[in-house]
């Protein structure tokens, strides 16, 4: 055993001068009072019965002081914190890293998880340290210390959780003398010379989703489709039951005799109707990691998009935009014209005195004192150089024809797309409080009418600007997002930090699901699935023999000192509530 917060003979000098001090208080007698009374006659006659005493009458004096040296000494091995030792103490900083990956989340033999067993071989690591330590793990770097106060590392274990990692980078403490590494070794790390490797690995059946995508229905097609891969990653065949849910509709499910060691895939036909979200759920009767029995998909380009035209002449763009279901378009004149509400806006050769509250789509606007200067009008313009966006996917500039554009510049608009004269075609803004795509020429001095590059720089823009696309299903971990998102909701409904970085947003998304990102008015989402062969695969682990010293399974490795603090009240409490009654003295 060893103590945090002293040596042992320190401790055990503590505990010997408590349990003493508490021995001397309760022998010391106090004077009774002095009360006159008028006549010792009746006090004679109780004084001269001679009653036998109990047996309990004759110890409970003794039972009271034995409880209150008791909880002396508790209390004193609260305050040493004593914990399982790990031999002998070492010197110097420490810095213990425990692996995140999700497939520390999974069950052992005996019920325990091997994040809780790592936990566990993590604070007896910490107690036996003769120094600083520090705390890591490999989703987020350091996460507390190098600190002497073992009840902060302590405290920082209780509150940290799987969260992924696997491409993190391995944390460093300068000065640091020991490295200790809890790992399962699902995910193969290159160690630095010296580390001591702690091995939680225990083979488990697992039943998971590797795999889960979906599409939209696409040009002749009724309906769209969902694409599902699950892995039996057990010793022996078992039944598993997959089905699949269109928002809460279910519309497939299946039952699936599968081998040992079986990967199957397969195609889930859809239904035309239904919201964007889709979830595929497993259940087998040997099962050790929950978190890969779901996986979430989101059908990009379902969901309905409101779309107001502003344009003294909509015709040409309400009649490329009328092909798509699920666009709802509202035309209006500019007299007329009233902020939307939802969804995005398109001006055409009109703007309004002050900038939309919405994502906007602007066709060749006047000078206007919020949107940018306007240059000089260029005639005949050759589209020339364009910069990689999405706005521009699919695009051929050989197809269109420019006879007049008259370029906007301004701090915050980023050209994408220029003449070969430098003045810009099509510009993006993507900022916190406005997100929008200018195009610096009208429709009818164009081709565009005419031209195959129309209806997809239109379709590209209202995607962009409405449903961005972040690319689909990842694994947990960081994501990079534009500097327009203001807000990033988890799948239980809570705000995920973010964190500026120059010109971008990132998030940490910890847990699987769908995550709702708002960008300036614009809405899209990024999906977060766990289920992965490396991480799923319970089986194997990339730790050879010898190389890491095996965790044995235990308890539930809370520290001691947290045992003896719940004693000594559960002990004060019984010999208060004995005083009370007379029972103990």
């Amino acid at each position: 055993m060893s103590f945090a917060s002293m040596s042992a003979w320190q401790a055990l000098l503590l505990m010997a001068g408590a349990g003493l001090a508490a021995w001397a208080l309760f022998r010391m007698k106090v004077r009774p009072p002095k009360i006159q009374v008028p006549t010792l006659l009746l006090w004679r006659r109780v004084f001269d019965q001679v009653r036998e005493m109990t047996w309990w009458e004759r110890v409970r004096r003794v039972v009271s002081m034995a409880a209150t040296i008791l909880i002396a000494v508790v209390l004193a091995l609260a305050v040493t914190r004593p914990g399982p030792s790990t031999g002998a103490t070492t010197q110097g900083r420490t810095l213990i890293v425990l692996d995140s990956s999700w497939s520390m989340a999974a069950r052992t033999g005996n019920g325990e998880t091997r994040w809780r067993r790592a936990v566990r071989q993590a604070r007896a690591v910490a107690a036996g340290a003769g120094g600083d330590v520090a705390l890591a793990t490999t989703a987020e770097g350091l996460v507390e210390g190098p600190t002497s106060d073992i009840a902060l590392i302590e405290t920082a274990l209780d509150r940290l959780s799987p969260a992924g990692g696997e491409d993190g980078a391995w944390p460093r403490v300068p000065g640091t003398d020991h490295v200790h590494f809890i790992t399962d070794g699902a995910s193969p790390r290159a160690l630095d010379d010296g580390v001591s490797v702690h091995s939680v690995f225990e083979p488990a059946p697992n039943v998971a989703i590797l795999a889960f995508g979906a599409r939209a229905a696409t040009a002749g097609a009724a309906a769209g489709e969902a694409y599902v891969q699950v892995a039996n990653y057990a010793s022996m065949p078992q039944p598993v039951t997959l089905s699949v849910t269109r928002g809460s509709t279910v519309v497939s499910s299946q039952k699936i005799d599968m081998a040992a060691g079986e990967a199957i895939s397969t195609i889930v036909p859809l239904p035309p109707q239904g919201g964007a979200r889709l979830l595929a759920r497993v259940e087998a009767p040997t099962d050790s990691l929950p978190e890969d029995n779901e996986a979430v998909a989101w059908i990009h380009g379902a969901e309905i998009v409101p779309v107001t035209i502003v344009s003294p002449d909509p015709t040409a763009l309400e009649r490329v935009l009328r092909v798509d279901p699920s666009i709802r378009i509202t035309v209006a004149r500019p007299e007329i014209y009233q902020p939307p509400t939802e969804g995005i806006v398109v001006f055409d050769r009109w703007l309004p005195a002050e900038p939309p509250g919405r994502p906007a789509l602007v066709i060749a606007p006047p000078a206007s004192n919020w949107l940018g200067t306007r240059g000089e009008e260029e005639r005949t313009a050759r589209w020339l150089a364009s910069s990689p966006h999405a706005v521009l996917s699919g695009v051929d500039p050989l197809t269109i024809d420019v006879k007049r554009v008259a370029g906007f510049s301004g701090d915050t608009l980023t050209a994408i797309a220029r003449t070969e004269r430098g003045t810009p075609l099509i510009s993006v803004q993507d900022q916190r409080d406005r997100r929008l795509v200018l195009w610096s020429f009208a429709v009818a001095d164009t081709n565009l009418a005419n031209a195959p590059g129309f209806p997809v720089l239109l379709g590209n823009s209202i995607e962009w600007l409405a449903r961005p696309y972040y690319g689909g299903v990842r694994k947990p971990g960081l994501v990079t997002l534009p500097p327009s998102t203001s807000r990033v909701v988890s799948p239980t409904g809570e705000q995920v930090p973010i964190v500026r970085a120059g010109s971008s947003a990132v998030v940490r998304l910890r847990s699987p699901g769908l995550y709702l990102v708002d960008a300036a008015g614009s809405r899209g989402v990024v999906g977060v699935n766990v289920g992965d062969p490396d991480v799923s695969n319970l089986s194997r682990s990339a730790l050879g023999e010898g190389e890491a010293t095996a965790v044995a399974a235990g308890g539930a490795g809370r520290p001691w000192w947290m045992w003896a603090i719940g004693l000594g009240f559960l002990l004060v409490a019984a010999e208060w509530w004995t005083w009370q009654r007379r029972v103990t003295v």
